[in-house]
């Protein structure tokens, strides 16, 4: 019986980690894949990355949450927007299940849409222990999802914490390994090519996002960033924030300040660009995820500055410091110059998986019983 599998998608980083599951559910005669794209993707100031999914995927349903500023209530007014677009949605094209991933606003609101439909969840990425609102909106999905596929051990264990039926959970590892495993990202000359980089000079990396629990102090914590990583002199490439509250003040302090032949600044880079500029770097700083999770893989040091991703399970690799020049300053000397650390950095686990979260989340619904047990939930606490 063909399954028709809805898959949100939100922003570049959760679309590029989830690509070889989609692959695998576009290829397989047993799926119907219906990939609806929102938020970021829909968004100009962040790159209209729509287009990257276009390359490879046929979009069943764009959901544009109209978005009109970085402030907490246009956030609210878009995710309302979200939470009424996704219902029409649900409605018309009728999945068999839904997935979601990870912590986002976007994704909780089409949670809880699924959930009144009586439309079963799987959660990808649930369990995991990061900072700001971020680690309200990821549990509260966990409580809605139906499934979960967490990315590691740890995650699964505070999900079945959290009242869930051992049945439903399933740990498959993070899906952002999948491809950086499979060496399926950019060569350092493609990654020169695009972004203009000496391959032949030392590389910081930086993305940072808003903290959305502090939204109006994130003009002055890009600012901290930026001047210390500027008085590094080194080349570096800076990603512009996602679309959480607060985002306005990162991109202002971004134009403000990396500016001259020291830095290469990106609305945008596809996923395979982006793994290919961590896997040339020598640093990233800043408080995305991807510091935390995909570094390993390349044995990068990793700064991660203030409470974004606390208490987030990582290797050894990452130096945490707060949102202070001095403080991140002292953290990049370690980072660039301090050869133990590096050598510890270059051999450091990778805690998140072995590349096969994809594999494992498809075969887990394939020959899922949709039926009224899947849908009714019992505390087992």
């Amino acid at each position: 019986m063909l399954r028709k599998v809805m898959v949100l998608t939100g922003k570049r980083g959760g679309f590029g980690a989830m690509k070889p599951m989609l692959q695998l559910l576009r290829d397989d005669p047993a799926f119907e894949l219906q990939l609806v794209v929102t938020d970021q993707h829909l968004n100009r100031r962040f790159g209209m990355t729509i287009a990257e999914v276009e390359k490879e995927f046929r979009i069943t349903a764009s959901v544009d949450m109209e978005q009109r500023d970085g402030s907490v209530l246009g956030r609210g007014m878009a995710l309302g927007v979200c939470a009424e677009r996704m219902a029409n949605t649900f409605d018309r094209l009728k999945p068999d299940i839904c997935l979601l991933y990870g912590d986002r606003g976007e994704v909780l609101a089409t949670a809880m849409v699924a959930a009144a439909m009586g439309i079963p969840i799987g959660h990808l990425q649930g369990g995991d222990l990061s900072g700001s609102v971020d680690e309200q909106v990821r549990h509260a999905v966990t409580k809605l999802a139906n499934l979960h596929f967490p990315s590691t051990p740890q995650s699964a264990e505070r999900i079945l914490k959290m009242g869930e039926e051992s049945w439903r959970v399933v740990v498959t590892g993070d899906h952002h390994l999948d491809s950086i495993v499979a060496k399926d990202y950019a060569s350092p000359a493609k990654v020169a090519s695009l972004t203009g980089i000496d391959l032949g000079k030392p590389l910081i990396v930086v993305l940072q996002h808003s903290e959305t629990t502090a939204p109006d102090e994130s003009y002055q914590q890009m600012v901290q960033t930026l001047l210390a990583v500027r008085d590094t002199g080194f080349q570096t490439v800076v990603v512009y924030p996602c679309s959480d509250v607060g985002y306005e003040g990162v991109i202002q302090a971004i134009k403000e300040l990396a500016t001259g032949t020291q830095f290469y600044v990106f609305r945008n880079l596809d996923a395979p660009i982006f793994w290919g500029l961590l896997s040339i770097a020598s640093v990233l700083a800043g408080n995305s995820s991807a510091g935390i999770i995909e570094t390993p893989c390349f044995g990068l040091p990793s700064l991660n500055i203030g409470r974004r991703q606390e208490n987030r399970l990582h290797a050894e690799n990452v130096i945490h410091v707060a949102h202070q020049r001095e403080e991140i300053a002292t953290a990049l000397e370690i980072a660039l110059y301090d050869e133990s650390f590096r050598a510890l950095s270059s051999s450091c686990r990778q805690i998140y998986g072995d590349g096969k979260a994809g594999l494992r989340t498809v075969e887990a619904i394939r020959d899922l019983s949709l039926d009224r047990n899947l849908l009714v939930k019992r505390m087992t606490y």
